[in-house]
Parts: C-alpha cells; sequence; structure tokens
C-alpha cells in the first residue's frame, strides 16, 4: 500500500517537474520516436517520465519494507512468587498497620512492606535493606532510614 501511494506521488510530482525540465527517459525516447506534436510531445515526455521516477522510487520503498528487521517484544520479567501469591488474593491495605508510626511510612508505603512480608516493626527491624529494596523498589537509603527507627522502636519495647 505504501509504494503504491509512493509512486503515484512520485509519478505525479516528476510528470509536473518534467514539464519544466527535460530528464533523460522521456527526451530519449520522444526524440526516437520523431514526435512532432509539441502536446504529444509534452504529455508522452511527462508521463514517461513520472512512470520511470515512480516505479523506481515505489522499488526501494517497497524493498526496504520488505527487508526491515522487526524486534521480537521484550518479555514481561516475572514477579517474585511471594508477591505474585499475595496478589493473587484479596488482599486489603491494613490502615491501622503499626508500620505508620515510622516516620515516613503512610499506607502505601505500609501497603508495600507488607506485600514484601514485612507486617510490623519486629519485622522490619529485621530484615535487610538491599532485600527490602529490590522487593518493594523503595529507595535502599530510605528503607536503612526506616530499619533504624523501627530498631529504636523495637528497643523501647523490650
Amino acid at each position: 500500500m505504501l509504494a503504491k501511494a509512493t509512486f503515484l506521488i512520485v509519478l505525479v510530482l516528476i510528470a509536473l517537474v518534467s514539464s519544466f525540465v527535460s530528464l533523460p527517459p522521456g527526451t530519449l525516447v520522444t526524440e526516437s520516436l520523431n514526435l512532432t506534436f509539441q502536446f504529444i510531445d509534452l504529455l508522452t515526455n511527462n508521463l514517461l517520465n513520472g512512470v520511470f521516477f515512480g516505479a523506481i522510487v515505489a522499488s526501494i520503498v517497497f524493498l526496504v519494507k520488505r527487508n526491515r528487521v522487526t524486534t521480537p517484544p521484550r518479555p514481561i520479567p516475572a514477579l517474585d512468587p511471594e508477591v505474585e501469591q499475595l496478589l493473587n488474593k484479596d488482599y486489603k491495605v491494613n490502615v491501622d498497620s503499626e508500620l505508620t508510626k515510622i516516620n515516613g511510612i503512610g499506607e502505601k508505603r505500609a501497603f508495600d512492606l507488607e506485600l514484601a512480608g514485612v507486617t510490623s516493626i519486629a519485622d522490619l527491624a529485621k530484615r535487610s535493606p538491599k532485600h527490602l529494596s529490590e522487593k518493594t523498589g523503595i529507595p535502599i537509603t530510605q528503607i536503612s532510614s526506616w530499619i533504624i527507627e523501627a530498631n529504636k522502636i523495637k528497643n523501647k519495647i523490650d
């Protein structure tokens, strides 16, 4: 479809241009046939040039489109099995989560942490910042400060 449209566009453009400029294919044919009438000479010259150059450009477009390499879509990375298991359950945010007592942890972050298996301040205090950061996507510096604060709260309780 693209090659056909290209052919027609180039045919019209070259036919218009060749009425002002004499281009080789059309002039060679009209001179060899000894066409003496100016109208027939002009018409033949324009149409031959348009068809000739239109066919060349359309062929190039067709070949380029045909040989284009398409890249296959990237596969979607698999979720962590624990997270996938929690997502398959009818899981709701625990608004009264004790994790929200820590500075910077709101309902959304508490939900993210609970999806990663952290359900209490004591759980958070025991966890590795790197592991939690990988599971939740929360920056490791933020998680580290939460773990430090969780340890302070845990030590006050104990």
